[in-house]
């Protein structure tokens, strides 16, 4: 069970590390209003046919309101706040940001489902901020649109620290993960079909050439299939060990950002992920070599 566990969280990983170069890549036709409340719809429709296909009725009084709060946030708010954020900063940036949830996620598992926390985490916070210093050393930090997108990101951030923990604990019911994300869509595709309708352009023109659309079929499989992957993750995983999985995105988001969008990941830049890393893994791996130390003994 715990191998398709973590099977699943690798597989959501690997989608999420692509999306913010293939949102770069929707955004130069698509704006940012079309594309998330789009997003969210066609990614709906695909789980209630996947959950109609395997054989469950969907039936919103069984589920409850808890996954459609959830979708509220993340997909919904999270969503047009990263690709918002993506306008004005690289997918690299954006990467690394996120890197700073295991620490969030430690300190709130243990505050509110009383998972163990290492005292070693403080040690690993300050490599990462150390890290995230170097890594942002060589950039104009304090021009407007910097700033504008970093603080959308941290926005993103607190909203997802937020969101891993209702997952975390919806998971821990027997509702099938399928109708969880499915429920989480709905109410994304209702958040963000508002913000369109209120603050997006409604006569705007959608040209998008092949390639675009070809790259927005794959950010609605993408935003569908990881929420399905980590839910089912979350049932066996818990949310300490779920988001140290999630510094993986910082290697490989940086290198379709290089490959892909031609990005520049300066040796300054690598120095300081490298260092985020180390921060981050630190703590879990300092105390599995207690563990490992304390059954040697005896």
């Amino acid at each position: 069970m715990l191998i398709r566990a973590y099977s699943c969280m690798l597989l959501a990983i690997l989608f999420w590390s692509l999306n913010p170069v293939a949102n770069k890549i929707a955004l130069e036709d698509i704006a940012v209003p079309q594309l998330v409340s789009m997003r969210a719809v066609f990614s709906s429709i695909i789980l209630l046919i996947i959950s109609y296909a395997i054989g469950y009725r969907y039936s919103p009084k069984k589920i409850g309101w808890k996954p459609f709060a959830l979708g509220v946030l993340d997909p919904g708010l999270t969503s047009l706040l990263f690709v918002t954020a993506l306008t004005v900063l690289s997918a690299s940036n954006t990467v690394l940001i996120l890197a700073l949830m295991p620490f969030s996620q430690s300190i709130l598992g243990r505050v509110v489902f009383k998972e163990d926390f290492q005292s070693s985490v403080w040690f690993g916070a300050v490599l990462a901020v150390f890290g995230l210093f170097i890594f942002f050393s060589g950039e104009q930090f304090f021009e407007a649109d910097s700033l504008w997108g970093n603080g959308l990101m941290m926005i993103c951030f607190c909203l997802f620290s937020v969101s891993q923990l209702l997952t975390r604990k919806i998971m821990r019911s027997e509702i099938p993960a399928i109708q969880v994300t499915s429920s989480q869509m709905i109410s994304a595709s209702v958040v963000l079909i508002l913000y369109l309708i209120i603050f997006g352009d409604m006569e705007l023109p959608l040209q998008a050439s092949s390639g675009t659309l070809m790259t927005f079929v794959y950010l609605v499989f993408s935003m569908a299939l990881p929420f399905f992957f980590y839910n089912q993750a979350m049932r066996h995983i818990p949310v300490g060990m779920a988001s140290l999985f999630l510094v993986l995105i910082i290697p490989l988001g940086f290198l379709f950002a290089a490959i892909l969008l031609g990005e520049d990941i300066t040796w300054i830049k690598t120095a300081g992920a490298i260092l985020v890393m180390i921060g981050v893994a630190l703590p879990h791996l300092l105390e599995s070599w207690k563990i490992k130390f304390s059954l040697m003994q005896k």
